[in-house]
């Protein structure tokens, strides 16, 4: 049988806005791309009108029309107010991207050669077009998936994502146990999930042979191998191009399905593994390019820029930027600390690599180890994920010391075995510095930046402020949104305990309520007016506070001499005597 593609192009509009990535299949002729939440295809960016944007599928071509939106529509950065949209061009909206995709799904059709561990082999027969019996689990489990379209979920890392459709796997085929394992470019397999129904340990064992004829086959086939004196039986299903990759099922349990209606099933579980691992590759790999691209140039960066407190920090992290020893940055929580990160990151010469942030806040306790290191070889995790990029760590001062040796030691580790290791760039809050507040700890980096608080610098919140008005767009009307001098007195005289982050809120908040008006001291918090006005108006001594500090002060002066001190005075010393005595101010 001569090898043969079947293929059959299907479209998705591929969405990525404010660094979130999402897809939405193009199933149907008309979608309204707007705001409003009657659009087909709602959009959360305020930059984009209720009613921002048409498309029309034609066939295969998609026609777009711009009705009337705020911002002009750019077809791969250009104004269009009317055109085609091809695979792989973008429409920009405001702040969002809409680029077309064109998928094919791919099925490899290959000889079955013969083996000699083979006792017996049931291929999946592409050309057989016979319904699965509808009174089948199997044959209702078939038809689902068969009409299954995968929509794009944040399923998280790969192994994230095989685990509950192995789960699925060996529910609709009845198998005890199961595995799933991708081919990776050195022609080895690495293993994304192994599961059994008893959830118990599991580690499949499978023949070179069995792995080779396997990826020749390329379809679904049942295999029955002799192996240490007794009979095996095994489910196996490669998937993807090549194939990619190769679920295993084991051990059928009593009543499970078999024969062309099991193959047929498979058939469709391998569909729906492959792509859902593809999606989540995509995903992440759209996640990490959105993470590189969206930092210079962006209102980040140029925040970071115009900010005059961090001058000091720039400027040292530029001069770490080429080394690889772990960097710590010590500031309050909600300052620009993963911003700086992002900064060490973009000046250094792993900028193409990743940048992978994890906070340990966020994170249950149980979780540190295993989203750090794996809870198991070949598992993925954060450390794997960063590569040869930057790794940073938020509330570092979380982790429990144990840990924070690991880390670091775990990192050393692999750059002196010549394996990819990331930087280090740790952050920990204020409260838990290491400035004498706390423990010294000697795996803690050596290279320390200070990362001072928002307060500290009145002209940063007026510059921060402006820069955040201008990322929010327009006011309503299409003006530029303002903000009265009182208003801006009061961002001032707030102590701004939330430092960046609760700056960026506000104002949020404030040009929400304003709408087309300037922000004005009343769209504020009424904390912030209070803060000011305890700032702007110094506590009023009383009399009596006024009087003893006056004669303290002549006391002082005359060197104790009460007589000279009532002369000066104008009182006589017994009066002056008693007020001594009143005061607290008597040897």
């Amino acid at each position: 049988m001569t090898d043969h593609t079947v293929s059959a192009p299907h479209y998705r509009l591929l969405i990525l806005g404010d660094g979130s990535v999402r897809t939405v299949p193009l199933e149907g002729e008309r979608w309204v791309v707007g705001r409003a939440l009657e659009c087909q295809i709602a959009l959360r960016d305020p930059t984009v009108s209720r009613r921002h944007v048409l498309i029309e599928r034609v066939g295969d071509r998609f026609h777009f029309q711009d009705l009337g939106g705020a911002n002009p529509v750019l077809l791969d950065g250009k104004p269009a107010k009317v055109g085609v949209l091809a695979p792989d061009q973008t429409l920009s909206i405001g702040l969002t991207r809409l680029r077309l995709e064109q998928r094919v799904r791919a099925g490899k059709v290959a000889v079955n050669p013969q083996a000699t561990v083979v006792l017996s082999r049931e291929v999946a027969d592409d050309e057989v077009t016979t319904q699965a019996p509808p009174d089948t689990v199997a044959g209702a489990a078939t038809r689902v998936l068969e009409r299954l379209e995968w929509s794009l979920a944040d399923l998280g890392d790969l192994t994230h994502a095989a685990e509950p459709l192995l789960e699925l796997t060996l529910h609709l085929t009845q198998r005890d146990r199961g595995w799933i394992g991708r081919f990776t470019v050195q022609d080895e397999v690495e293993t994304l999930a192994a599961l059994a129904v008893d959830r118990s340990a599991y580690a499949p064992r499978l023949p070179d042979g069995v792995l080779r004829e396997a990826r020749r086959i390329g379809r679904p086939h049942v295999l029955v191998t002799q192996e240490d004196g007794g009979t095996r039986q095994r489910l196996l299903v490669p998937f993807g191009p090549g194939p990619k990759g190769l679920l295993l099922l084991e051990e059928p349990l009593p009543g499970a399905p078999e024969g062309p209606e099991l193959l047929r099933l498979a058939q469709s579980l391998g569909n729906v593994v492959w792509h859902r691992l593809e999606e989540t590759t995509e995903r992440q790999r759209l996640r990490d390019e959105v993470q590189r691209l969206r930092f210079h140039g962006s209102a980040a960066h140029n925040a970071l820029l115009a900010s005059t407190r961090l001058h000091d920090a720039r400027q040292m992290l530029r001069s770490l930027a080429g080394g690889d020893e772990p960097v710590l940055l010590v500031g309050e929580d909600g300052t620009e600390l993963e911003d700086l990160g992002r900064y060490l990151h973009a000046e250094s010469p792993r900028r193409a690599q990743p940048f992978v942030a994890w906070n340990a806040v966020r994170v249950p306790d149980w979780r540190h180890a295993r989203d750090l290191f794996g809870d198991r070889p070949g598992a993925d995790c954060v450390v794997d994920r960063a590569g040869s990029g930057t790794l940073f760590v938020e509330r570092f001062d979380w982790l429990s010391p144990e840990l924070q040796r690991r880390l670091v030691d775990t990192v050393r580790e692999r750059r002196t075995s010549s394996a990819a290791a990331p930087v280090l760039c740790l952050a920990m809050s204020q409260e838990h510095g290491t400035d004498g507040a706390g423990p010294k700890l000697e795996w803690l980096p050596h290279q320390r930046i200070a990362v001072p608080p928002l307060r500290s610098s009145p002209r940063d919140v007026l510059a921060l402020a402006e820069l955040f008005l201008s990322e929010m767009g327009t006011r309503p009307d299409g003006s530029p949104r303002l903000m009265l001098e009182r208003a801006k007195r009061l961002l001032v005289g707030h102590s701004w305990p939330g430092n960046v982050r609760e700056l960026r809120l506000v104002l949020e908040s404030a040009a929400a309520q304003a709408a087309d008006q300037p922000i004005a001291p009343r769209h504020l918090p009424p904390n912030i007016a209070s803060d000011a006005a305890q700032a702007a108006t110094p506590e009023i001594p009383t009399l009596e506070q006024i009087e003893r500090a006056h004669i303290a002060e002549v006391m002082e002066r005359t060197g104790g001499n009460r007589a000279k001190a009532a002369s000066l005075l104008g009182i006589a010393t017994s009066t002056l005597y008693d007020k001594l005595k009143r005061f607290g101010l008597a040897d």
